[in-house]
C-alpha cells in the first residue's frame, strides 16, 4: 500500500513538473511575441532626408540634398556608410527589454554616454531614440526618447556590435575621396616638390589631349594612369581634433609635395603630403590646408610621380 501511494505521488509530481515546464515555455513565447520588432524602425526609409546624431563627440547632421547625402551641409557623405546606416536601422530588432534590476543603471548609462538619434522627413520628426553599448562593446541598447525601458538590440543572424556605427565621429562619415573631380570639369593639375623644384610640373589640356606644360614628348599612358590615380585617391580616414594631436608636430613641417587641382570654375583643391615616418605605416596629408587625413602608403606612391617620370 505504501509503495502504491509513493508511486501515485511520484506520478503526480512528474505531471506538475511537466505542466510547469509547458507553462514556462508558453509564458516565454508570449513575452517574445509581445515585443514590437518595428519599435525603432520607420515605415518608409526612402522618405527620410535628415538625420541628427548627437553623441559624446560633437553633434552632426546628415542631410539629403536631392542627389546625395551631405555631412553638416559641407562635405559629401560616404555613400557606402550611409547605405550601411539605413540597412542597420532596417534590420536591427529589439531582442528583449532590459531586466528590472539593470533597467535604471543602463538607462542612465545610455543618456550619459549614448548617441541621440533623430530621423526627419522634411521638418517632421518621425523617430527619436538613443543608442549605446556596454563598456565591453558586446551588447547594444536602444531607448525611445521619453521612455524608461531600454531594449537589448541585435541584428538576427549576426554577432555584431551594432552601436559601433552610431559612435563614429563626423569625420568618419565624410566621403574619403580627396579630389573627386569629373573629367568634364577638370582644368589643370600642378604638382610641386619641396626642395626639388626642377621636378615640378603642370598638366593641362593641350591640342585636344592632356599634356605636361613644357614637356612635348611625354608618355601618354603614364600621364593618363597618373591622372586616374589622382582622381580616385581616397584617404584611410580624416582625423578628428583629438586624434590629430599625435600628428601635430609633423603637420608643422614642410610637405614633401603638394598637388593642386583646378576645375573649369577656377576652384582649387589642394593636397599636401608630408614625409613618411618609419614608425608609422600611414602617410599624413592635409586637405585645403585645413583637414588632416591619413593615407595608405601605396595610394600615395601612385601620385608621388615627378616630372622626369613622364618622359619617354
Amino acid at each position: 500500500m505504501l509503495g502504491r501511494r509513493n508511486l501515485i505521488l511520484l506520478v503526480s509530481l512528474g505531471i506538475q513538473i511537466c505542466l510547469c515546464a509547458v507553462l514556462l515555455v508558453f509564458t516565454n513565447q508570449g513575452t517574445t511575441l509581445a515585443i514590437d520588432k518595428d519599435l525603432f524602425k520607420v515605415s518608409d526609409q526612402t522618405e527620410i532626408d535628415k538625420v541628427l546624431l548627437m553623441g559624446s563627440a560633437k553633434p552632426f547632421e546628415l542631410a539629403y540634398d536631392g542627389s546625395k547625402w551631405v555631412v553638416n551641409n559641407s562635405f559629401e557623405a560616404d555613400r557606402q556608410l550611409v547605405t550601411i546606416f539605413f540597412a542597420t536601422l532596417m534590420q536591427a530588432e529589439p531582442k528583449r527589454p532590459v531586466g528590472e534590476l539593470l533597467k535604471d543603471s543602463i538607462q542612465e548609462h545610455i543618456l550619459k554616454k549614448g548617441t541621440h538619434v533623430k530621423l526627419f522627413e522634411g521638418e517632421n520628426l518621425v523617430k527619436d531614440f538613443w543608442v549605446s553599448g556596454n563598456d565591453r562593446k558586446t551588447e547594444t541598447y536602444f531607448l525611445l526618447e521619453g521612455d524608461n525601458v531600454p531594449y537589448l538590440v541585435t541584428i538576427p543572424g549576426y554577432r555584431l556590435y551594432v552601436a559601433s556605427l552610431f559612435e563614429l565621429p563626423d569625420t568618419e562619415w565624410r566621403d574619403k575621396r580627396i579630389f573627386n573631380f569629373r573629367w568634364e570639369n577638370f582644368k589643370s593639375l600642378t604638382a610641386s616638390f619641396t626642395g626639388d623644384t626642377k621636378e615640378n610640373f603642370t598638366i593641362s589640356f593641350q591640342n585636344k589631349y592632356f599634356g605636361i606644360e613644357g614637356l612635348a614628348d611625354s608618355d601618354t599612358t603614364k600621364l593618363n594612369d597618373y591622372l586616374d590615380a589622382v582622381s580616385l585617391i581616397k584617404g584611410s580616414r580624416f582625423l578628428s581634433s583629438g586624434e590629430s594631436s599625435v600628428y601635430d608636430s609633423l603637420s608643422q613641417t614642410a610637405p614633401e609635395f603638394t598637388i593642386v587641382v583646378t576645375d573649369i570654375a577656377n576652384r582649387t583643391y589642394e593636397l599636401e603630403v608630408f614625409p613618411g615616418v618609419p614608425s608609422r605605416i600611414e602617410i599624413l596629408g592635409r586637405l585645403n590646408r585645413e583637414i588632416l587625413v591619413v593615407f595608405d602608403r601605396q595610394q600615395i606612391a601612385r601620385i608621388a610621380r615627378k616630372r622626369h617620370y613622364f618622359g619617354r
